[in-house]
């Protein structure tokens, strides 16, 4: 059956429709999740997910139309006519770069060879990033369902995070009590915001940080309390509860709360009837509950929540899953954050792959945080470089990725298991023009021979003021160490043969 080639506008993709879709099994489909550039901060809010229909895809610029296989178009300059494939070896999905110019890594690594795709891959094609997931179909459509109509500020493109916030779209409008859990940074109270707006509750919604108040104020904090309830008590004062009356109320590290609160708390929720410390009379209030942990109830170490209450709070925690698990919403997040202080300044190519092989300890909070700083930092520049970054950040770029955490790279010939492998020094000005040498100006593999990011040697090039078109053979070109500097979606001509194009 012949295929069909579908052009999608300009930052996304095509795709060579079979007719039926191969995964790693029959309930799962591969998928690219297509990031973007950070030249283009705009275009970064355009990510979109790419199912790949037959037994692989084709990428590139202008790639080959593949028979049973999904086409991928990337039009960016940093990126080759015919940049890589995505091959179905068995059950394992395996990429391979063909022949590119700037190369192509996996989780910050150079290939050489056929390389197995784990879950959550990241994928580095020139300037272009994009993730590699299996999802099931109901995954899909509510990653599709949550980029048409965000649940969030911002849309997401994680699996996980996406099956969740349609799960939250139908609990919104129910006034029944809701429990998240998360690590601290994740978006807790973006969520139970998002809730309370969805809910289409007339009332406002009120926070408190059960971890932030003295173990004294949380009651008074939450109940009011009447005039001379105690020595300060000059004057009545309404609580959270019935500030928060016909809206929502957020209870932030509910785990922190005292246990003789949460008794009175529990007993609100049964019939919404509290009484004001001081008072004698009984108040009944409208809101809706959303409480939140940081920690899960009763773990080592972790203050408790009544089970009587957790009963109360819902069939079981809502998990939202910590910003490591979800690299593939990055560049949506950093759009998001420069967008809200208006900067339209591009990230360097490598500054943009070093936000994605951090481990982010601290979530989106630690994003936002370093994205703002970054912006602030670059205001006499063109761009935001490796300079605006932080040093742990920075210093991302320099961990092989088999020695971080959740590394999703692996070779075929040993059986999808990264060797470790130990970081060279960088080399003596004298030991780069050796290598250079040695592979004939080709950058990635020397990146590759020593163990180091692609960017790291392109920098101690330009350091030392090294040409990598003076070791290349007669004839040849390989542009790579200039990918730094172009913008890759400048908008020139790119229907310009390879031989002409600065980045093809």
């Amino acid at each position: 059956m012949p295929s069909r080639n579908i052009l999608i506008p300009r930052d996304e993709i095509s795709r060579t429709v079979p007719t039926r879709a191969v995964g790693r099994d029959a309930g799962r489909m591969a998928t690219l999740a297509i990031v973007g550039s950070a030249s283009d901060i705009a275009g970064l809010a355009r990510a979109r997910l790419m199912p790949l229909f037959g037994a692989g895809a084709e990428i590139g610029r202008r790639p080959p139309p593949g028979r049973l296989r999904t086409v991928v178009t990337l039009p960016d300059r940093s990126v080759s006519s015919y940049h890589a494939q995505i091959t179905l070896d068995g059950e394992t999905f395996v990429i391979e770069d063909k022949g590119s110019t700037n190369g192509t890594m996996v989780d910050g690594r150079p290939i050489t060879g056929p390389t197995v795709l784990r879950e959550g891959s990241v994928l580095f094609l020139g300037s272009q990033v994009l993730v590699f997931r299996t999802m099931t179909d109901v995954e899909i459509a509510a990653v599709e369902a949550d980029l048409a109509d965000p649940l969030a500020p911002v849309a997401t493109l994680c699996p996980a995070l996406a099956t969740i916030c349609s799960k939250l779209k139908r609990l919104a409008p129910s006034p029944s009590e809701l429990f998240l859990l998360g690590e601290t940074g994740v978006g807790k109270e973006v969520f139970a915001n998002a809730i309370h707006v969805t809910s289409g509750r007339r009332g406002r919604m009120m926070a408190i940080n059960c971890a932030a108040l003295p173990r004294e104020l949380v009651e008074s904090e939450l109940f009011g309390y009447e005039r001379g309830a105690h020595s300060t008590a000059k004057d009545r004062k309404p609580g959270l509860i019935e500030a928060a009356s016909g809206g929502t109320l957020f209870l932030d590290e509910l785990a922190e709360m005292p246990l003789d609160v949460q008794s009175k708390l529990l007993r609100f929720l049964q019939d919404r009837k509290y009484m004001a410390i001081g008072s004698t009379r009984l108040e009944t209030a409208d809101v809706r509950i959303i409480a939140a942990s940081s920690r899960v109830a009763g773990s080592t170490g972790s203050p408790a929540i009544q089970d009587a209450l957790m009963g109360r709070l819902g069939a079981q925690p809502i998990q939202l899953p910590p910003l490591r698990e979800r690299r593939e919403d990055l560049g949506h997040l950093v759009s998001y954050f420069l967008g809200a202080v208006g900067c339209e300044r591009p990230l360097a190519p490598d500054s943009f792959q070093a936000l994605f092989l951090y481990n982010w300890p601290h979530n989106v909070r630690e994003l936002q945080k370093v994205i703002i700083e970054a912006e602030l930092l670059s205001r006499d520049t063109e761009t935001i470089t490796l300079d605006h970054l932080p040093l742990s950040i920075v210093e991302a770029l320099e961990v092989p990725s088999a020695d971080r955490p959740g590394s999703g790279s692996g070779s075929r010939s040993s059986g999808g298991v990264a060797a470790p492998r130990l970081r060279r020094a960088v080399p003596t000005e004298e030991e780069l023009r050796a290598l250079m040498s040695k592979f004939n100006g080709n950058v990635a593999h020397v990146a590759n021979h020593l163990g180091r990011q692609w960017a790291v040697i392109s920098r101690t090039l330009r350091r030392y003021q090294i040409d990598p078109a003076e070791y290349r053979p007669a004839g040849s070109e390989d542009l790579s160490a200039k990918l730094v500097e172009i913008d890759a979606g400048d908008g020139r001509d790119e229907g310009a043969e390879d031989e002409g194009d600065t980045l093809g």
